[in-house]
Protein backbone atom coordinates (compact mmCIF):
# COMPACT_ATOMS: atom_id res chain seq x y z
CA UNK A 1 0.00 0.00 0.00
CA UNK A 2 1.26 3.33 -1.03
CA UNK A 3 2.06 5.71 2.18
CA UNK A 4 -0.10 9.01 2.40
CA UNK A 5 1.64 11.84 1.13
CA UNK A 6 2.90 14.11 4.13
CA UNK A 7 0.52 16.95 4.16
CA UNK A 8 1.73 20.77 3.68
CA UNK A 9 0.24 22.00 6.63
CA UNK A 10 1.71 25.46 6.24
CA UNK A 11 -0.57 26.19 3.70
CA UNK A 12 -3.83 24.41 4.61
CA UNK A 13 -7.06 26.41 4.56
CA UNK A 14 -9.40 26.99 7.53
CA UNK A 15 -12.62 24.84 6.95
CA UNK A 16 -15.21 27.42 5.83
CA UNK A 17 -17.82 26.31 8.15
CA UNK A 18 -15.47 26.94 10.89
CA UNK A 19 -14.70 30.49 9.33
CA UNK A 20 -18.50 31.27 9.38
CA UNK A 21 -18.67 30.14 13.36
CA UNK A 22 -16.34 32.02 14.25
CA UNK A 23 -18.30 34.96 13.41
CA UNK A 24 -21.23 33.71 16.23
CA UNK A 25 -21.89 34.12 19.93
CA UNK A 26 -21.02 30.70 20.09
CA UNK A 27 -17.50 31.43 19.64
CA UNK A 28 -16.54 33.51 22.54
CA UNK A 29 -13.44 32.35 24.26
CA UNK A 30 -15.34 32.39 27.67
CA UNK A 31 -18.11 30.83 26.31
CA UNK A 32 -16.80 28.00 24.31
CA UNK A 33 -13.49 27.17 26.17
CA UNK A 34 -13.91 28.93 29.67
CA UNK A 35 -17.21 27.08 29.97
CA UNK A 36 -16.57 23.94 28.72
CA UNK A 37 -18.26 21.04 31.51
CA UNK A 38 -17.50 17.87 32.46
CA UNK A 39 -19.10 15.96 34.79
CA UNK A 40 -16.69 14.63 37.25
CA UNK A 41 -17.26 11.88 40.08
CA UNK A 42 -15.01 13.21 42.88
CA UNK A 43 -15.75 10.37 45.33
CA UNK A 44 -14.75 8.12 42.74
CA UNK A 45 -11.79 10.00 41.91
CA UNK A 46 -10.47 10.64 45.57
CA UNK A 47 -10.94 6.94 46.23
CA UNK A 48 -8.82 5.88 43.41
CA UNK A 49 -6.10 8.51 44.38
CA UNK A 50 -5.84 6.60 48.01
CA UNK A 51 -6.42 3.27 47.28
CA UNK A 52 -3.66 3.47 44.30
CA UNK A 53 -1.38 5.13 46.42
CA UNK A 54 -1.35 7.48 43.93
CA UNK A 55 0.72 11.26 45.33
CA UNK A 56 -1.06 14.69 45.06
CA UNK A 57 -3.74 15.57 47.70
CA UNK A 58 -7.73 14.69 47.16
CA UNK A 59 -9.46 16.38 44.62
CA UNK A 60 -11.33 19.43 45.74
CA UNK A 61 -13.54 21.58 43.49
CA UNK A 62 -15.36 24.19 44.97
CA UNK A 63 -14.92 23.16 48.54
CA UNK A 64 -16.56 19.53 47.52
CA UNK A 65 -14.20 16.31 47.49
CA UNK A 66 -17.10 13.90 47.22
CA UNK A 67 -19.99 13.76 44.74
CA UNK A 68 -21.03 14.53 40.75
CA UNK A 69 -19.50 18.05 39.89
CA UNK A 70 -19.17 20.12 36.83
CA UNK A 71 -15.37 20.59 35.62
CA UNK A 72 -15.04 23.82 33.75
CA UNK A 73 -11.65 24.26 31.50
CA UNK A 74 -11.50 27.44 33.99
CA UNK A 75 -11.88 25.79 37.20
CA UNK A 76 -8.87 23.42 35.76
CA UNK A 77 -6.42 26.51 34.51
CA UNK A 78 -7.16 28.02 37.97
CA UNK A 79 -5.18 24.60 39.30
CA UNK A 80 -2.13 25.95 37.63
CA UNK A 81 -1.33 29.28 38.19
CA UNK A 82 1.27 28.21 40.51
CA UNK A 83 2.92 24.78 39.84
CA UNK A 84 5.92 25.34 41.87
CA UNK A 85 5.31 22.53 44.19
CA UNK A 86 5.23 18.89 43.25
CA UNK A 87 1.64 19.10 45.12
CA UNK A 88 0.33 21.63 42.58
CA UNK A 89 2.22 19.40 39.58
CA UNK A 90 0.09 16.30 40.71
CA UNK A 91 -3.10 18.36 41.24
CA UNK A 92 -2.83 19.64 37.68
CA UNK A 93 -2.47 15.79 35.67
CA UNK A 94 -5.34 14.39 38.38
CA UNK A 95 -7.42 17.47 37.49
CA UNK A 96 -6.86 17.39 33.50
CA UNK A 97 -7.21 13.67 33.44
CA UNK A 98 -10.59 13.79 34.94
CA UNK A 99 -11.77 16.74 32.79
CA UNK A 100 -10.68 14.90 30.05
CA UNK A 101 -12.28 11.49 31.05
CA UNK A 102 -15.49 11.79 32.33
CA UNK A 103 -17.22 9.03 32.93
CA UNK A 104 -14.70 6.90 30.90
CA UNK A 105 -11.90 6.09 32.93
CA UNK A 106 -10.77 3.57 31.02
CA UNK A 107 -7.14 3.07 32.15
CA UNK A 108 -6.76 5.66 34.96
CA UNK A 109 -5.95 3.32 37.77
CA UNK A 110 -3.18 2.03 35.64
CA UNK A 111 -1.93 5.21 35.21
CA UNK A 112 -2.66 6.09 39.38
CA UNK A 113 -0.27 2.86 40.07
CA UNK A 114 2.35 3.66 37.45
CA UNK A 115 3.25 6.89 39.26
CA UNK A 116 3.02 5.96 42.54
CA UNK A 117 5.79 3.55 41.69
CA UNK A 118 8.36 6.04 41.21
CA UNK A 119 6.79 9.69 41.83
CA UNK A 120 9.61 11.49 42.05
CA UNK A 121 10.87 10.59 38.62
CA UNK A 122 7.73 11.34 36.82
CA UNK A 123 7.06 14.56 39.23
CA UNK A 124 10.28 15.87 37.54
CA UNK A 125 9.77 15.11 33.99
CA UNK A 126 5.79 16.47 34.04
CA UNK A 127 7.39 19.42 35.73
CA UNK A 128 9.90 20.14 33.08
CA UNK A 129 7.24 19.58 30.41
CA UNK A 130 4.50 21.97 32.17
CA UNK A 131 7.46 24.80 31.83
CA UNK A 132 8.61 23.85 27.99
CA UNK A 133 4.76 24.06 27.33
CA UNK A 134 4.74 27.95 27.73
CA UNK A 135 7.45 28.69 24.89
CA UNK A 136 8.07 25.02 22.79
CA UNK A 137 5.21 22.95 22.58
CA UNK A 138 7.38 20.30 20.49
CA UNK A 139 9.91 19.96 22.92
CA UNK A 140 7.44 19.87 25.62
CA UNK A 141 5.29 16.54 23.60
CA UNK A 142 8.64 15.30 23.14
CA UNK A 143 9.83 14.91 27.18
CA UNK A 144 6.14 12.80 27.45
CA UNK A 145 6.67 10.95 24.17
CA UNK A 146 10.36 10.28 23.57
CA UNK A 147 10.98 8.30 20.71
CA UNK A 148 7.51 7.33 20.45
CA UNK A 149 6.90 6.17 22.84
CA UNK A 150 5.16 7.45 26.41
CA UNK A 151 7.44 8.73 29.09
CA UNK A 152 4.86 7.71 31.73
CA UNK A 153 3.38 4.51 31.11
CA UNK A 154 -0.06 4.66 30.10
CA UNK A 155 -0.65 8.21 29.55
CA UNK A 156 -0.48 8.72 25.73
CA UNK A 157 -0.81 11.74 23.57
CA UNK A 158 -4.39 12.47 24.19
CA UNK A 159 -4.24 12.58 27.64
CA UNK A 160 -0.59 14.36 28.50
CA UNK A 161 -1.57 17.09 25.91
CA UNK A 162 -4.14 18.25 28.18
CA UNK A 163 -1.94 18.41 30.62
CA UNK A 164 0.04 20.27 28.57
CA UNK A 165 -2.54 22.93 27.66
CA UNK A 166 -3.76 23.63 30.95
CA UNK A 167 -0.13 24.52 32.42
CA UNK A 168 -0.43 27.44 30.54
CA UNK A 169 -3.02 28.42 33.06
CA UNK A 170 -6.01 29.98 30.42
CA UNK A 171 -3.23 32.38 29.12
CA UNK A 172 -4.79 33.04 25.77
CA UNK A 173 -1.31 32.74 23.93
CA UNK A 174 -0.31 29.96 25.51
CA UNK A 175 1.52 27.42 22.44
CA UNK A 176 0.74 23.90 23.57
CA UNK A 177 -2.78 22.70 22.65
CA UNK A 178 -4.96 19.48 23.18
CA UNK A 179 -4.72 16.95 20.39
CA UNK A 180 -6.62 13.99 20.67
CA UNK A 181 -8.74 11.22 18.48
CA UNK A 182 -11.58 13.80 17.78
CA UNK A 183 -9.58 16.88 16.82
CA UNK A 184 -6.99 14.90 15.03
CA UNK A 185 -10.09 13.38 12.72
CA UNK A 186 -11.62 17.18 12.11
CA UNK A 187 -8.08 17.81 10.60
CA UNK A 188 -8.03 15.16 8.26
CA UNK A 189 -11.83 15.93 7.22
CA UNK A 190 -9.97 19.65 6.94
CA UNK A 191 -7.65 18.31 4.71
CA UNK A 192 -4.07 17.32 6.93
CA UNK A 193 -4.76 13.68 5.08
CA UNK A 194 -1.36 12.17 6.27
CA UNK A 195 -2.45 13.33 10.12
CA UNK A 196 -3.82 9.49 11.83
CA UNK A 197 -6.35 9.96 13.89
CA UNK A 198 -5.48 6.63 16.13
CA UNK A 199 -2.71 8.67 18.08
CA UNK A 200 0.84 8.02 18.49
CA UNK A 201 1.82 10.91 16.59
CA UNK A 202 5.68 12.19 16.95
CA UNK A 203 6.90 15.32 18.13
CA UNK A 204 7.02 17.34 14.92
CA UNK A 205 3.55 16.57 13.89
CA UNK A 206 2.33 18.03 17.93
CA UNK A 207 4.46 21.26 16.16
CA UNK A 208 2.77 21.34 13.09
CA UNK A 209 -0.33 21.44 14.35
CA UNK A 210 0.00 23.84 16.85
CA UNK A 211 1.85 25.81 14.47
CA UNK A 212 -0.97 25.54 12.02
CA UNK A 213 -3.72 26.70 14.91
CA UNK A 214 -1.67 29.78 15.39
CA UNK A 215 -1.81 30.51 12.10
CA UNK A 216 -5.26 30.25 11.53
CA UNK A 217 -6.06 32.14 14.50
CA UNK A 218 -4.06 35.07 13.15
CA UNK A 219 -5.55 34.93 10.34
CA UNK A 220 -8.94 34.80 11.31
CA UNK A 221 -7.81 37.78 14.58
CA UNK A 222 -7.09 39.95 11.30
CA UNK A 223 -9.83 39.37 9.26
CA UNK A 224 -12.32 39.38 11.98
CA UNK A 225 -13.32 41.82 15.25
CA UNK A 226 -12.27 39.84 17.96
CA UNK A 227 -9.73 38.16 19.37
CA UNK A 228 -9.54 34.61 17.68
CA UNK A 229 -7.30 32.02 20.26
CA UNK A 230 -5.74 28.60 19.28
CA UNK A 231 -7.75 26.83 21.93
CA UNK A 232 -11.19 28.28 20.42
CA UNK A 233 -10.39 26.61 17.16
CA UNK A 234 -9.63 23.23 19.37
CA UNK A 235 -12.50 23.14 20.77
CA UNK A 236 -14.67 23.92 17.60
CA UNK A 237 -12.31 20.77 15.88
CA UNK A 238 -13.16 18.35 18.87
CA UNK A 239 -16.84 19.46 18.39
CA UNK A 240 -16.82 18.17 14.71
CA UNK A 241 -14.30 15.13 15.17
CA UNK A 242 -17.08 12.68 15.94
Amino acid sequence: MARTARTDTTVLALPDICRRWLGTDAADRSRAVHKQAIAVDLRWWNTALSESGAPGDPLQIDNAQSGQVLLTRRQVFTAAADLSTSEAVWRLLWLSMAWGTGSRRRLVHRRMRTVAADPHRYVEVLAEAADCSRTDPGTAYALLYPDNRTRIPFLGPAFFTKFLYFAGAGNPAHPSLILDSRVATALHRAGWTSLRSGGRWPADTYQSYTALLARWATEQSASTSRTITSDVLERWLFDHGK
